[in-house]
């Protein structure tokens, strides 16, 4: 990041005024009926049931955020981002609602937890567990996407998905190889909400739900491919090292271990999101960097350790267990 002057710093610190103008337009259904079909401010207005002086200062602070485009006074969602926020499969505002959460547990728990290191936290209801899984579905269904146009998935029949969730990243695999069987370990509530949502599904006899925890269920054996897809990063650097390790013993020969992750540089101060996101890891997980990643799985016999950008923000690292 370059060196900011003090119009730099103030646009900056706007920045938490935009994420919170995207998340309640998507909260409150802006986002989605211009994703819809192109409508004036007072058309708008109306059909929401909303004040027109503050939906049209909303949306035209969409418009300069590059979110929504105005042609002729009519205004609609940019065509890139129409999927995105128009009811379907690739809908995200399950996980911009979680992001609408997160950022109010950051303003109530921030400044205590510099204070005296405690993050006040509630234990999760079932309908929390829902939520929290929709939203990982919402926008780890596009990472996963990108993920396996970067990996060589032909020869891989058996997969492991540690801490899988909802199922989403064993989905998009199972959709990239049609020969492709995963097994999703995951808590026992998840587990089971998963392994409901999925019956009758195309995908039910191909996923497979097993309850448990990750640091100390047993993992099996002779996965082709076991991954950890945003998981390591909920663990402490021991923790990750174990579960790397345990993924290695769980490989068929020529097996892979892959890990998808926020991406940080070495230093843990240059990553804007990757220095971001391990706030919100508090003490108990962090952004891991690539040497760490690397070197666990050197530990674990793995070889051919290799990394692979996926977007600006975020990368897969895969090392090999030798035949």
């Amino acid at each position: 990041m370059t060196q900011l002057d003090l119009d730099a710093l103030n646009r900056l610190l706007w920045y938490f005024g935009a994420h919170r103008v995207i998340t309640v337009a998507a909260r409150v259904g802006i986002l989605r009926r211009l994703a819809e079909a192109s409508s004036s401010i007072e058309e708008l207005s109306a059909e929401l049931e909303h004040d027109p002086l503050a939906t049209g200062k909303v949306v035209r602070a969409l418009t300069a955020l590059g979110l929504v485009v105005n042609d002729d006074d009519r205004y609609r969602v940019a065509e890139s981002l129409v999927p995105y926020f128009r009811t379907g499969s690739d809908d995200i505002a399950p996980f911009l609602e979680h992001h609408h959460g997160m950022y109010e547990s950051w303003g109530a728990n921030l400044e205590p937890w510099l204070k005296s290191g405690e993050w006040q936290t509630r234990p999760r209801a079932p309908e929390d567990i829902a939520c929290f899984g929709n939203a990982m579905r919402a926008i780890g269904t596009h990472a996963a996407r990108r993920v396996v146009e970067r990996l060589d998935l032909s020869s891989t029949e058996s997969m492991l998905d540690v801490g899988g969730g909802f199922g989403h990243w064993a989905q998009e695999f199972c959709r990239a190889n049609p020969d492709l069987y995963v097994t999703v370990l995951d808590v026992p509530p998840v587990a089971e909400m998963a392994g409901s949502a999925l019956v009758g599904g195309d995908l039910a006899d191909r996923i497979r739900f097993v309850g448990g925890d990750y640091l100390t269920s047993d993992y099996g054996a002779d996965y082709d491919l076991v991954l950890f897809a945003n998981v390591l990063h909920q663990e402490s650097d021991d923790h990750a090292a174990e579960m790397v390790r345990k993924g290695a013993a769980a490989l068929a020969p020529g097996g892979r271990v892959v890990v998808v992750d926020f991406a940080i540089d070495d230093a843990r101060q240059s990553s804007v999101m990757g220095a971001l996101f391990a706030i919100q890891m508090r003490s108990f997980g962090d952004t891991h960097p690539e040497p760490s990643i690397r070197g666990w799985m050197e530990a674990a016999g793995l070889r051919n350790v290799r990394r692979t950008d996926v977007g600006t923000d975020r990368w897969l690292i895969e090392g090999e267990k030798r035949d």
